[in-house]
């Protein structure tokens, strides 16, 4: 979650995508790269065409979970596909600062007739989230606010896996009808999935069992468990790189893993360059973890939160283009 830069960055004016390489941001191809059933879409080279035109091509039904909604193309096209006879329906975060931030494109699309409905108050919800036609869902480290779109380091996965699209479905379902408690309901479990609630065991049992390489892009850096895990992996031997964007709020995490033999590099937090958003925790150059969790304890065991956990056994090519984009990142940014 942005934090000071929230405020700061308000105002930055949207840049085209022509201009990312001029704003002195590495641009790291591939944008795009395909398997099977899982689709890589990584940003911002790609832009939000792809992910808004999920919308806009959805036929029988969207469902949506989404920490920041201001996008006025996505909120649009969420109308026309309800005014279509598309099933639409949208959960927006409402705790921390949602409320303020997403009450425009509430009342935007109650007011047109969506489905729209606040997550519960008091439970962060900071999934990102869009599943159509029961066919495809999209999970993506970055939110629908295009203020950030040309600078925010993202990626989004266009995930067409029957069971990972049925499970990130039914979540949706439950969340959307639950009654509001402090705590969200449990999700629906798959192989590929990893929901928050709950989700640390699953962050350290990657970071343990790697046996050679550990590379992880982060907006946040401090969770407790997380930093020990790191901590044991680079003092027994493992290769551990970490990109972040500099921010005193994790500094003694950052000093604390770079003691142990990480090596961090940090792009400086500056309003034109690259902001590194993006959620990643590849292990070995054959495990990833993408999607919406920062290596927060927030992020970790209390908010609703949605990362895949793939492999190079079924996502080799979107592995590789990730491991690109950050070895990319990793040349560009000054080392701590």
């Amino acid at each position: 979650m942005r934090l000071a830069r929230i405020t700061r960055r308000r105002a930055l004016t949207v840049f085209a995508l022509t201009t990312v390489a001029l704003a002195g941001i590495p641009v790291a191809p591939p944008a795009h790269a395909a398997d099977a059933n899982y689709q890589l879409v990584q940003e911002p080279d790609a832009g939000y065409a792809p992910i808004v035109g999920l919308i806009n091509g959805a036929t029988h039904s969207i469902r949506i979970t989404m920490y920041e909604l201001t996008d006025p193309a996505a909120i649009s096209a969420l109308i026309d596909a309800h005014n279509r006879g598309v099933d639409t329906k949208v959960i927006l975060d409402f705790a921390f600062h949602g409320r303020a931030t997403n009450a425009a494109a509430f009342e935007q699309l109650s007011d047109a007739g969506v489905g729209v409905k606040w997550a519960p108050n008091g439970v962060i919800y900071h999934q990102k989230t869009i599943a159509v036609d029961d066919v495809t869902a999209a999970v993506g480290t970055g939110n629908l606010t295009p203020q950030y779109y040309s600078t925010s380091r993202d990626a989004w996965v266009l995930d067409t896996n029957p069971t990972d699209v049925a499970a990130i479905a039914a979540t949706f379902d439950t969340d959307y009808s639950s009654a509001p408690s402090g705590r969200p309901p449990a999700a629906t479990p798959a192989p590929n999935l990893i929901w928050s609630p709950m989700a640390r065991a699953s962050f350290l049992q990657h970071i343990d069992q790697a046996a050679h390489s550990i590379d992880v892009t982060s907006e946040e850096l401090k969770d407790r468990a997380v930093l020990a895990a790191l901590d044991k992996a680079a003092r027994r031997g493992v290769q551990c790189r970490i990109v972040l964007t500099d921010n005193p709020a994790w500094s003694r995490g950052v000093a604390e893993v770079s003691d142990a033999g990480c090596s961090v590099h940090m792009f400086p937090d500056t309003e034109s360059g690259l902001y590194i958003h993006e959620k990643v925790l590849l292990t070995d150059n054959t495990s990833l973890i993408i999607g919406s969790q920062n290596l927060s304890t927030t992020s970790l065991v209390e908010n609703r939160e949605l990362s895949l956990a793939l492999d190079t056994a079924i996502a080799p090519e979107l592995i590789a283009a990730v491991e690109s984009t950050f070895d990319a990142d990793y040349a560009a940014a000054p080392a701590r």
